[in-house]
């Protein structure tokens, strides 16, 4: 499918955007292939360089291939049929990548899912998304499945459950050690009374002699399901993206510097598949290029750096934070970084002082590039716009990528005319890259047409120049990003705080973590009447607990800081005014609560009593 982006860039020429740069044809050639199709053709040259590594483990192309070949057929044999979606709940093991084009050659569709994800969310995305089988990692059975096997049997129709051990692509040296301490420690295989249990390599061994055939590509046909990090409804929204939008991320990268990234060039794999940023900006725009994925399962965010250090990484992408706690980390103060030659920040907005420093470290480590910003979406299936080189100033997001455009409308849906000092308001994007916004029959993201292409609301507030730089300025609405890329809906932690007997208000906003080094959810509370130092202490240590339990939050919406007040700062307007509260700094009067985080787990849960206390204290959670 050919798009003609001539007659719509002579139209918005008329309001004063300018022309792309890069954009070397008028012409889009939209690639008529299904993802598995897709891949296949482009990987067709890199038959012996290595796809993926993990944990010394080297998986060439030509094994991928095989690998994938050998999950579509096992996906047939278990009846997974052609347009049916099934659930992967999956960190990033080598199995994640087999299951997105495994399941894309069938016709079938992967909808990629936090592993972290709650049994009560989970029965949501069942519903709303027709699951039809459920794919999970070992480590998050229990959590995960095991409190909902009934509800799955008896409402949803689904009797079996594949389960990939995180284990399960180990080096075999390495696969032996983990077997014997398992055994030492009498780990058994998971089973139930309820749902069969499918182990991965048990299913791969069982459907050898089933042959999957290539359903060929359909126009608008899902090729994944994401999810965005959360709505201000609190459950993240499923996220539609076709082979179209898929292919075209890729397509629209050729002609930027990416297109001359070397064949075998080691990408490190840490962002997550149940991401946009994991599955397409990392995974799939990587493999089509023919770079080598160093996947990485699980990790501590402070570990960021040493981990790029020790795999050599050659193309980093992270969030601002994970690259500010490289600043440091002692164990990288001697260590090289001459291999790097892309660093990416993404997930959240970085400020000038820390993308300086960060700069400063990596060419004191002789890395050969600086950081360099952008803008996403879940909705674009990744990035929309980049710092490509010559558009580096500052902080800002650089320019589109070819063959997207951003404008501002004003609240009539009127496109704002360009000005020699720019624009500023609500943006809306086109890309080839963009989801249709609707989800089985009902609207999530708001469009509009202009001259034939549709507009997609991004909900962000960014300055547009005439030369086609874009700087971030806010969220239309007050959900916010933590450090890691989680978005906080403050909504879902305000209601359970509210909940409390002795809790009359809650507001929760962000606040620096001058330990992370990145934004944090801080929780500010107005009780009921005046309190002891105990009920406080009762109050901070209730909704902990309450929220490490609830069905409805995760547990990294958990606030790090618990502060009381007498009353809310009210605006002219007499509404509650969090910008008062976002410019207060912390004075040692707040609850501190310490959890221990990796991308998969939350543990050794502690609350510290404020620092103006004369008697210090710690509250341990079970």
């Amino acid at each position: 499918m050919t798009i003609n982006f001539k007659e719509l860039q002579d139209y918005l020429n008329k309001y004063g955007y300018p022309y792309n740069e890069m954009m070397e044809f008028d012409n889009f050639q939209v690639p008529e292939a299904t993802a598995y199709e897709y891949l296949m053709h482009n990987i067709s040259r890199y038959a012996d360089v290595d796809a993926m590594t993990f944990f010394g483990r080297k998986i060439k192309y030509g094994e991928l291939a095989e690998q994938i070949d050998m999950t579509a057929n096992a996906m047939k044999g278990i009846g997974q049929s052609a347009t049916d979606r099934v659930a992967t709940l999956l960190p990033n093991i080598p199995e994640a990548t087999y299951m997105q084009y495994g399941t894309s050659k069938i016709g079938a569709v992967p909808s990629n899912i936090d592993p972290r994800t709650s049994g009560k969310m989970l029965l949501n995305y069942i519903k709303t998304e027709n699951i039809k089988n459920i794919v999970v990692v070992d480590v998050m059975y229990e959590t995960a499945i095991r409190p909902i096997e009934h509800e799955l049997k008896e409402q949803y129709g689904i009797d079996k459950i594949i389960v990939i051990p995180a284990t399960n692509s180990l080096p075999s040296v390495l696969k032996k050690i983990v077997s014997l301490k398992e055994k030492m420690n009498h780990k058994q295989p998971i089973s139930s009374d309820v749902l069969e249990i499918i182990y991965w390599d048990d299913m791969i061994a069982s459907t050898r002699f089933e042959h999957a055939t290539d359903v060929g590509f359909q126009p608008n046909r899902e090729a994944v399901v994401e999810h965005s990090s959360g709505t201000s409804k609190g459950i993240p929204k499923s996220i539609p993206l076709t082979n179209e939008n898929i292919n075209s991320f890729v397509e629209k990268h050729i002609p930027t510097v990416f297109g001359d990234i070397p064949v075998g060039t080691k990408m490190l794999s840490i962002l997550p598949y149940f991401a946009s940023y994991g599955a397409i900006n990392t995974s799939h725009l990587g493999l089509n290029f023919g770079l080598t994925l160093q996947q990485i399962p699980e990790f501590k965010f402070e570990d960021f750096g040493y981990i790029a250090s020790k795999q050599k990484s050659e193309i980093l992408i992270g969030t601002p934070t994970w690259f500010s706690l490289m600043l440091n980390d002692k164990r990288l103060k001697k260590e090289s970084l001459k291999h790097v030659m892309m660093a990416i920040s993404g997930g959240d907005s970085i400020d000038q002082k820390t993308q300086n420093a960060v700069n400063q470290f990596l060419r004191e480590h002789g890395a050969h590039c600086q950081l360099t910003n952008g803008h996403g979406m879940s909705e674009l299936a990744g990035s929309g716009c980049y710092q490509f080189p010559g558009h580096q100033s500052g902080v800002n997001a650089g320019i589109p990528f070819p063959y997207d455009k951003y404008i501002i409308l004003d609240n009539d849906r009127h496109i704002v005319p360009m000005t020699e000092n720019g624009v500023k308001g609500c943006t809306w994007i086109y890309s080839p890259s963009a989801t249709c916004g609707r989800f089985e029959g009902h609207q999530f993201g708001e469009t509009i047409d202009i001259n034939g292409f549709r507009f997609l609301n991004s909900k962000d507030t960014m300055l547009i120049m005439p030369n086609n730089e874009i700087t971030f300025i806010e969220r239309e609405d007050r959900t916010f990003t933590r450090f890691d890329g989680h978005k906080i809906v403050p909504y879902d932690v305000e209601s359970i705080f509210t909940n409390h007997d002795l809790v009359k208000q809650c507001m929760v906003l962000p606040y620096t973590d001058e330990i992370i080094k990145g934004r944090m959810p801080i929780a500010y509370i107005v009780p009921v009447r005046e309190l002891s130092e105990e009920e406080m202490d009762t109050i901070v240590y209730d909704i902990a607990n309450a929220m490490l339990s609830s069905d409805n939050t995760n547990n990294r919406d958990i606030p790090r800081k618990v502060c009381f007040l007498t009353e809310m700062p009210k605006n002219a307007m007499s509404k509650n005014d969090f910008r008062v509260l976002e410019d207060r700094e912390l004075d040692g009067s707040e609850y501190t609560i310490d959890i221990i985080e990796t991308n998969l787990a939350s543990s050794n849960v502690k609350i510290l009593v404020p620092q103006t206390r004369e008697n210090s204290k710690v509250l341990v959670l079970k």
